[in-house]
């Protein structure tokens, strides 16, 4: 379904509809993100490729490998938590990361009508309390399974956003729709279980691995049982009119 909702009018530093201090905020924190990942990414590979052999191989690729398990789940349990506990005025993250989650299942197309910084910023800047300290502090050649694991993990926790975009998008780019019938990205198939009813599934976002083995364990029954225990102290309530919006 095509978007009908107009864009924001084009401001100074880019088209948005909410506060410019926020917007500085995102574009530093991408900036911080790219600058701090460069060095990052630099030294890590740099360091691999120095003492390349097959221990060394088998343990990037186990930790990139992990990476992809472990950014798959956090995106699910952060994606249930904000549509599920707490609510728009919750304090510090409410209008931040929660507002975000409650207006997708409003309007599942919004968020394809955001640009780059708009749709990714959020998960650029959750990264930086990790990536910042490796760069000035970890010897990555002294940690060869951590450092890859670090550099995969912040390179698919940035991309989570963005491939939940292109599952919403009704033509992604070539390459993307091949991801996504290859299983290696999120495919809007697969998404699509957590915009039908009961709405209580399929919340992980960044691929979806993780999502089948969830769901056969009923880890998502029980994660809602503790976000209506928890809602008793925190407030807030589930999200409202769940998942009923265009392009579900």
């Amino acid at each position: 379904m095509e978007a009908t909702a107009e864009l924001p009018p084009p401001r100074l530093l880019g088209r948005y509809s909410y506060p410019t201090s926020h917007r500085v905020i995102e574009l530093v924190a991408v900036v911080l993100f790219y600058g701090f990942g460069a060095v990052f990414a630099w030294r890590t590979l740099g360091s691999l490729i120095t003492t390349l052999d097959v221990a060394t191989l088998a343990a990037a690729l186990g930790a990139g490998l992990l990476a992809l398990v472990v950014a798959d789940f956090a995106s699910g349990l952060v994606h249930a938590l904000c549509d599920n506990l707490g609510s728009v005025d919750t304090p510090l993250v409410g209008q931040k990361f929660i507002r975000s989650f409650r207006e997708h299942h409003t309007d599942p197309l919004d968020m394809t009508r955001g640009d780059f910084v708009r749709v990714n910023a959020d998960n650029h800047l959750v990264c930086l309390p990790f990536l910042i300290p490796a760069v000035l502090w970890m010897d990555v050649a002294s940690h060869p399974f951590l450092a890859p694991f670090l550099l995969a993990l912040m390179v698919f926790v940035v991309m989570t956003n963005q491939v939940h975009k292109w599952a919403h998008v009704a033509e992604p780019p070539a390459a993307v729709r091949w991801l996504q019938a290859h299983k290696l990205v999120l495919s809007p198939e697969h998404h699509r279980v957590h915009h039908t009813p009961p709405y209580d599934s399929h919340y992980c976002i960044t691929s979806g691995i993780t999502n089948p083995f969830l769901t056969r364990i009923g880890f998502w029954p029980v994660l809602m049982r503790t976000c209506r225990w928890l809602g008793r102290f925190v407030g807030g309530s589930p999200a409202a009119g769940h998942s009923q919006g265009p392009g579900a």
